[in-house]
């Protein structure tokens, strides 16, 4: 019983953390529960604002509630409003605008036809009913006042949100929604016009989302995740209508609306939102300034208000980040860890590292402003060269499942897979069409279980290495091969496999997120605040720079050798007369790489020379200067050096010297330079490392060498000197502190020694 009870408050005490993990938020609608609002309630009920720890809460109008108050003076609120705002702002509130759901507001004036109000003109001396924020919107506004209309023409009525009202005659015009009260005239077959502001060149914003300036300055983060997901909610409920209507039908219809008047509304206001149009939540800084002069032409403007419109308006690919993030970033250091052999995802090039992963790790580091590292990992062992570091790798799955102890950040790339094939099959539109077929599938993809679900009728294989699956594919031991388009793309290239192309993409698609250990959640936090930024355009120029896909063409050899013949002699005695230029060519080439070498390459050790170490030193200091980075240098000459010389002879000081370059080019990255400065001594350039990190380095090279072994049983150590660029170094002050550093080292050594 005792073991029960402690169960039981133990799942409490989990449950009540759990509970109080989202970020509590609350959203004020403008007016009652109905599809005008739908987005909202889907990313509520899809998780969407649960994805990004949000708890919403979202509150009906309510006719005693003053929504922009609550909106000002509290946090974690936001409201949605109408064109109105823009005079809100003007009044002294600090509003900030996320998104317009609607581009056209959907916010009209309806008559009878048999009132023959077909114009605004034809309001004058007229009776309507319109609420006062209806009155003050600048697209009724517009159209009234463009046709030279004045609103002391019209008798203003209070709006009794009754259809009977207008039917009944009591009032000759009223405000209404194009989605909700032409549903019901419709239905009923009464007869009536619309005065829609559209029609007259007049589309303002309607259902703008928004918050205050202090929600956005003291939580950035937040104000744009609740836009993201509620505009992800919306998408859905668009592109879903009838599922939509039902879900508000069934648990948000405060207003007893029939499910086909759901669907109706859903209908209408899907094409105010233009979301065909990719405009679903865009706002436009022209249309803010149009209504600005508007309201100021009115006379609303009664304190001549100016603002910067852009001040108004929420950056969506703009990354707030509030103190703590900041604080975050400046206090650690953040290196990426790659593999140089995963083409194309990471990979040597001319020594230097790169590919995918690497683009969009610099992409990210350029859109936080903080310098990222990138660390080589060699049979998965990491040198730990920058040890006070948050360490990242790139990891592949369908779905978002971290092991345990590790996160995963959001989706940063997702890579299409396809199914390979050789030239002689056809195109396949449909895998379901295969039957009594092998089809190789990539055991790193763990995607075979899915594909044996979807195509039971298809033998799927799980195969471990590209190479001998493709061979496999050439001998026709297997049908096909499912891989990731980038890999076997590259494959194809490289290895002119002119028989196998890429035969059709699969409905499935690898995602690549980011991982770092569980402790590291705050740099999580970050670095879905970054990848969430991203923009369309730069997601796909570096997928599209890495996607070299083959489709090789059947040459007919036979008709190409007939013509080719004519020119064989030709070509034979081209080549006859131009071979002992070739080989001069060649020869020369050949000489002058050579003298390249001896002249940047010190002779006994093959590393740099001075001279040319010299050059790379002062290139950098040059560089970091200009662009802010940091820069260290190892300065460092073997101890007792001359006695090794003199008691065993130079040619083991030789061996000595030929093996230390060895071991130290073989434990630097690859961006690092070492050379000879004379004698024993050797000079390291060090770039983007801090002073911290250097001495990790020093530390790294003290235990490698230990561990060296000589034709003659010496011990060998070196003394090494460390220096950080300043601002104001040069080469020789740079390189004076190294080399102080270095003689108290081995002034040390010397006491030690003795």
């Amino acid at each position: 019983m005792f073991i029960k009870k402690l169960i039981l408050i133990f799942i409490l005490f989990v449950t009540s953390v759990f509970a109080h993990e989202n970020q509590k938020v609350t959203l004020y609608l403008d007016w009652l529960n109905q599809f005008q609002f739908a987005g909202y309630y889907i990313a509520k009920e899809k998780n969407y604002y649960n994805d990004f720890g949000l708890d919403v809460e979202i509150k009906e109008f309510n006719s005693n509630s003053n929504i922009l108050k609550n909106v000002m003076e509290n946090e974690s609120t936001y409201g949605v409003g109408k064109s109105s705002l823009i005079i809100d702002k003007f009044n002294g509130n600090n509003i900030v605008l996320l998104s317009s759901i609607y581009q056209t507001s959907p916010l009209v004036l309806i008559s009878l036809k048999d009132s023959n109000i077909q114009t605004p003109k034809d309001l004058i001396h007229k009776n309507l009913m319109i609420t006062d924020e209806a009155i003050s919107s600048a697209a009724i506004n517009s159209m009234i006042v463009s046709q030279g209309v004045k609103l002391d023409d019209i008798t203003i009525q209070k709006h009794s949100f009754d259809i009977n009202d207008l039917i009944n005659k009591k009032t000759d015009a009223m405000a209404c929604f194009l989605s909700n009260e032409p549903y019901f005239l419709e239905k009923n077959n009464i007869k009536f016009n619309i005065l829609n502001p559209d029609d007259y060149n007049f589309d303002f914003y309607d259902g703008i989302l928004y918050t205050s300036q202090n929600e956005l300055i003291n939580n950035p983060s937040r104000v744009q995740n609740f836009n993201k997901a509620s505009l992800k909610g919306w998408e859905y409920a668009f592109n879903n209508i009838e599922e939509t209507a039902k879900l508000i039908y069934e648990k948000y219809n405060t207003q007893n609306k029939s499910l086909d008047a759901l669907i109706y509304e859903g209908k209408i206001l899907k094409e105010l939102s233009k979301i065909n149009e990719g405009l679903l939540g865009d706002i436009n800084p022209k249309n803010i300034d149009e209504m600005k002069r508007f309201f100021s032409f009115l006379g609303l403007n009664t304190q001549n208000t100016i603002f910067d419109t852009n001040s108004i308006i929420l950056n969506k690919m703009n990354i707030l980040l509030n103190e703590d993030d900041i604080k975050y970033l400046e206090n650690n250091s953040f290196t990426l860890l790659v593999k140089d052999n995963q083409i194309p995802f990471s990979f040597k090039l001319t020594n230097q590292l790169t590919g995918m992963e690497i683009d969009f790790w610099n992409l990210i580091s350029k859109k936080l402003s903080k310098p990222f590292n990138i660390e080589e990992t060699i049979d998965n062992k990491v040198f730990n060269i920058f040890s006070n570091t948050v360490k990242a790798q790139f990891v592949y799955t369908f779905e978002k499942k971290s092991k345990s102890g590790y996160l995963l950040s959001d989706s940063v790339a997702q890579i299409p897979i396809v199914l390979v094939t050789k030239n002689d099959k056809n195109f396949i539109t449909n895998l379901s069409n295969l039957k009594n077929v092998q089809i190789g599938v990539m055991d790193n993809l763990e995607i075979i279980s899915t594909l044996q679900k979807e195509y039971p009728n298809i033998n799927f294989i799980a195969l471990n290495s590209i190479d001998e699956a493709l061979v496999k594919l050439k001998k026709n031991e297997i049908f096909a091969l499912v891989d990731n388009i980038y890999t076997i793309s590259h494959k194809i290239d490289k290895n002119h496999l002119n028989s196998i192309k890429i035969n059709t993409l699969l409905n499935h698609k690898l995602n690549a997120y980011l991982q770092v250990e569980e402790k590291n959640q705050h740099f999580i936090n970050i670095l879905n605040s970054a990848i969430n930024r991203f923009s369309k355009e730069e997601r796909s120029n570096i997928l599209d720079s890495y996607q070299f896909i083959f489709y090789p063409k059947e040459i007919d050899f036979y008709f190409v050798s007939k013509i080719l013949i004519p020119f064989i002699l030709l070509l034979i005695i081209f080549i006859y007369f131009n071979l002992k230029l070739k080989k001069e060519i060649k020869r020369r080439v050949e000489v002058e790489e050579q003298l390249s070498l001896l002249a940047n390459n010190d002779s006994l050790t093959n590393i740099f020379n001075r001279r040319k170490i010299e050059e790379l030193c002062e290139l950098e200091i040059e560089r970091t200067k200009r662009y802010k980075n940091e820069l260290s240098i190892i300065f460092f000459d073997v101890n007792d050096f001359k006695k090794i010389n003199d008691s065993l002879g130079h040619h083991l000081g030789d061996e000595v010297l030929v093996k230390i370059a060895n071991l130290i080019q073989k434990n630097i990255r690859t961006n690092d330079s070492i050379g000879r400065w004379g004698g024993d001594e050797f000079l390291i350039i060090l770039p983007q490392t801090n002073l911290s990190q250097c001495e990790n380095i020093v530390s790294h090279l003290e235990e490698q060498l230990s561990q060296i072994t000589f034709s003659e049983s010496i011990k060998v150590t070196c003394s090494f000197g460390i220096a950080t660029c300043g601002t104001c170094d040069s080469l020789d002050s740079l390189l004076k502190k190294a080399d102080e550093s270095m003689y108290l080292k081995k002034t040390t050594h010397k006491k030690n020694k003795n």
